[in-house]
């Protein structure tokens, strides 16, 4: 597995991925009624304009988790944090995790 920043080409697959991987949250709710399953292409490239995204890649070049964060001076923000539903209880999302809590220092 890699972990590197996302570009725009990525986004479409990365809200596919999305898509996929709140759909455990949104059964426990009840409803798909939540956040990341309404987000669109031109919310999520908002985001990617104000700050990081990082993507996880498979050997095959899928991504298979993302996470996004946006920083200031001294805090770091994580946003929507997510593995594909065939690969969650691995560990990735905890790599992940790790990786973009330095993503200011790492990524500027």
């Amino acid at each position: 597995m890699t972990i590197v920043r996302a570009d725009n080409t990525d986004l479409r697959e990365i809200l596919d991925l999305q898509y996929m991987a709140y759909q455990s949250e949104a059964a426990l709710f009840g409803s798909k009624d939540i956040p990341p399953l309404k987000e669109t292409i031109s919310e999520l490239e908002a985001e990617f304009e104000k700050g990081i995204i990082l993507k996880m890649v498979d050997d095959k070049g899928n991504i298979i988790g993302s996470v996004r964060s946006k920083s200031n001076e001294n805090t770091v923000y994580i946003g929507k944090l997510m593995v594909h539903p065939d690969e969650q209880k691995k560990g990735y999302g905890k790599k992940l995790l790790v990786l973009v809590k330095s993503s200011k220092r790492l990524f500027g």
